[in-house]
């Protein structure tokens, strides 16, 4: 909760820099919202697609840099598919966690709109489940404490401002272990757009 707090603390702080600064610098912030597409290293699923939305903010400092920071809600996790021959039914197996993302980003404008960007992004697994589809069955089991609490991933991107309209592809490395009992890494591609303010 501590780290939780310290990171919206964090986000914050930004806003407040960017609007002392507005006159003299360019300081952009809003709402932001898109497409997941996850999964989890060494744990034998494929990839899953859900969905990220949260808050943003960027204070670009001159005609090629910018520095931004994001409050994200990120639905994550991997899926399986699989046919069972001795009941003769389908077998859908999900893991979903949620997460607090709160990614960092150095921005590298090319041209005017668009920029190259990477940073460094601290994950809080707010919860997570198994959920388990057997035929017409339904199980949920809450596996929350099988993950770790915070995580550190590396998102390496691009965005293009239209005008009002940021377009951002990303995609997040996972560097420290997501889960606590297996070498499960968090890896996510994310579309997503963004409404500049």
């Amino acid at each position: 909760m501590k780290k939780m707090i310290l990171s919206a603390a964090a986000v914050a702080a930004l806003f407040a820099a960017g609007t002392t600064v507005a006159s003299a610098q360019e300081f952009t912030w809003g709402p932001k919202g898109g497409l997941n597409v996850s999964g989890m290293s060494k744990v034998g699923m494929d990839r899953k697609a859900a969905f990220t939305a949260g808050l943003f903010g960027e204070l670009r400092t001159n005609d090629w840099f910018a520095l931004s920071a994001e409050a994200l809600y990120s639905r994550q996790g991997a899926a399986d598919n699989w046919h069972d021959d001795f009941l003769d039914v389908k077998v859908k197996n999900r893991i979903v966690s949620h997460y607090l993302n709160v990614p960092v980003l150095a921005n590298f404008y090319v041209t005017e709109n668009l920029a190259l960007k990477t940073g460094v992004q601290a994950g809080f697994c707010l919860g997570a489940n198994e959920v388990t589809k057997v035929g017409d069955t339904k199980y949920r089991d809450n596996v929350t404490d099988a993950f770790h609490t915070a995580e550190l991933s590396i998102p390496v991107g691009i965005s293009y401002n239209v005008g009002p309209v940021v377009l951002d592809a990303r995609y997040n490395f996972g560097v420290t272990h997501a889960m606590k009992d297996y070498d499960a890494r968090n890896n996510v591609f994310q579309l997503t757009a963004g409404l500049r303010f």
